[in-house]
């Protein structure tokens, strides 16, 4: 599942209504709260992940242009010698 685009964003969201109506009629309103609340928490879990793993890329790809610049100044100090 690395590819983001695994499915069209509109089936996604009929599928995810259809789910919540198969099955939160069949659960108690508490049950329907807590299930809720589950989801909520994964859905929150996901995206934390999400931006954590995406600001570490970012500080990974920055020190690999520090790291170039640094390159490119010892090259061009080298040439003043």
């Amino acid at each position: 599942m690395s590819n983001s685009s695994f499915i069209n964003s509109n089936l996604f969201i009929i599928i995810a209504v259809l789910i919540t109506i198969c099955v939160g009629d069949e659960l108690s309103e508490d049950d329907n709260n807590v299930l809720g609340n589950l989801f909520t928490a994964l859905g929150s879990l996901f995206v934390t992940k999400a931006a954590q793993k995406a600001s570490k890329e970012n500080q990974e790809e920055i020190r690999r242009q520090i790291s170039d610049l640094e390159n490119q100044l010892q090259a061009l100090k080298s040439k003043l010698k």
